[in-house]
């Protein structure tokens, strides 16, 4: 069917479909729910929808993109075609399969894990990675790879050539460092590396499981001098077409019209209502012909013959609805009608509306945190600022469509990275948007010793990795000019000052 989604409209799909279902399970789409995400997927390729500009991008008065401040190369550094970026000690898959395969390549590389480490790499292994064709980033199980996963959420934003490659944790009790991880820790270390293979999958970017092929797929890119979106099914990838167009919200649309005509509650329509909740969707008319020629058309929709049945006779359910419904998007030009919906997973609206700009996005931390509700809101709401709350939504371990619409339709994005939390999905989403140049203003507060997360007491190791992390993004921000502050209420007053002066 060349479908090519990317695993948050997917995972959009499946919550939607199970809203709108009422049903217990997210695990399974109905025939006629995954023809309208089929459909619905090939109207965007044919028309070739383009991503919608952040409304935070930062632009000078000239209309130009801001200028960022480059940073001067040293002459006489070698140039290496592969960067090997990610989890390093103690992970081997670098010496064990990435060095050897790349030897026998012809490759030159890059290896930044060294045995005895010293400040004056730091240059070199930056000069290295500004040089580098490819860089090649591994986040692997066996650490917890903090910086290394907000590394690559903000070099997929930059448009530099990456190839990324994604271990999945194992389990509650997988030991790091010699540490079983609890439930609590897997679940965020597992966000963390889904939000990021969502981040990198709307760069149109495959992310693979397997080094080996990972590195065959690099060969192919550098002896072709081809883009990595233009890996495919053929070179073992798992390529990605429009991950950032929203699925969901078409069900969620099909399910308020049917409900609208369905006044007793019995599940299904007739056909003359199907043709009203149509017009509903689309302000067009569909012909009573063109209703029977398509319900004739499709074997099995009714589970009988229509031909001579009276009109008013025929009855289908939701499944059936959406079924007639895709039928008819594959002949026709299909929009629908701009009007309000109900509350949509996540709480966002679609980012077609004009209603949904917000002044400010209220991301970061989500959970054991009233940050929001204490300090930002109540400062926002004084200063008469609109503003996009995350937590009064399900928070969702995937950054589908729906969500990152609110981001891209906020002026200025606010990331608070509180001492309570781990926030490693916060901080690559963080990173992402500052690679892509959006207005972002940052809050981060490091873990103490012995912190307390949820019902987990940090190890030192635990602490340090988590820390790690931060004093990355905190750096990042620092080289690309964007505000970082410690205290919550500071941000929020630094929020409201570029508003005001937007």
């Amino acid at each position: 069917m060349q479908l090519y989604p990317s695993k948050s409209q997917v995972y959009e799909m499946l919550q939607c479909a199970k809203e709108c279902a009422n049903r217990n399970s997210a695990s399974y789409l109905t025939f006629g729910e995954f023809c309208i995400f089929a459909t619905e997927l090939k109207r965007c390729y044919e028309r070739g929808i383009p991503r919608p500009v952040q409304l935070s991008r930062l632009l000078e008065r000239d209309g130009e993109e801001k200028k960022r401040r480059n940073r001067k190369m040293s002459k006489g550094i070698p140039k290496y075609e592969v960067f090997l970026g990610g989890s390093c000690n103690p992970t081997t898959w670098r010496q064990d399969v990435a060095i050897p395969m790349l030897k026998n390549l012809g490759i030159t590389y890059y290896n930044p894990q060294v045995s005895h480490w010293g400040p004056e790499l730091i240059e070199l292994e930056f000069q290295a990675k500004q040089n580098a064709a490819i860089l090649f980033f591994v986040i692997d199980n066996q650490t917890r790879s903090v910086a290394s996963m907000i590394e690559a959420a903000y070099l997929s934003a930059r448009r530099r050539k990456l190839i990324l490659v994604i271990h999945a944790y194992q389990g509650p009790g997988q030991k790091i460092w010699g540490e079983p991880i609890t439930e609590e820790e897997y679940e965020d270390l597992t966000t963390g590396q889904m939000v990021l293979q969502d981040l990198v999958e709307r760069e149109g970017i495959p992310v693979f499981e397997s080094v080996p092929i990972a590195l065959n797929c690099t060969a192919k890119v550098l002896r072709e001098n081809i883009s990595v979106q233009d890996l495919g099914l053929k070179d073992f990838a798992q390529p990605v077409k429009m991950a950032h167009v929203q699925l969901g919200d078409k069900l969620i649309k099909l399910r308020e019209a049917f409900d609208a005509l369905d006044t007793t509650g019995s599940g299904e329509l007739c056909l003359a209502d199907v043709c009203m909740a149509f017009r509903i969707l689309t302000n067009r008319n569909l012909s009573i012909s063109d209703l029977r020629s398509i319900v004739a058309g499709q074997t099995g929709v009714l589970g009988r013959e229509v031909k001579d049945i009276p009109l008013e006779q025929l009855n289908v359910n939701f499944e059936q609805f959406c079924a007639i419904v895709a039928e008819f998007k594959c002949c026709e030009k299909w929009a629908l009608s701009p009007r309000p919906l109900r509350s949509l997973p996540l709480g966002s609206p679609p980012n077609t509306q004009s209603n949904c700009v917000r002044d400010v996005y209220l991301g970061g931390s989500c959970h054991n945190t009233t940050w929001r509700e204490d300090i930002a809101i109540p400062m926002l709401k004084k200063s008469g600022l609109t503003f996009f709350n995350p937590q009064l939504c399900q928070w969702s371990k995937r950054l589908i469509p729906i969500e990152a619409a609110a981001m891209d339709n906020s002026y200025v994005l606010l990331f608070v990275i509180t001492s309570m939390t781990r926030s490693i999905a916060s901080m690559a989403l963080a990173a992402h948007y500052i690679g892509l140049n959006c207005n972002v203003v940052l809050c981060v507060q490091h873990l103490s010793d012995g912190a307390i997360i949820g019902n987990d007491k940090l190890s030192k190791q635990a602490v340090k990795d988590y820390n790690r992390g931060r004093m990355y993004l905190s750096d990042l921000a620092n080289r690309e000019s964007i505000p970082v502050f410690e205290s919550v209420a500071e941000a929020v007053d630094c929020v409201i000052h570029k508003c005001s002066c937007r």
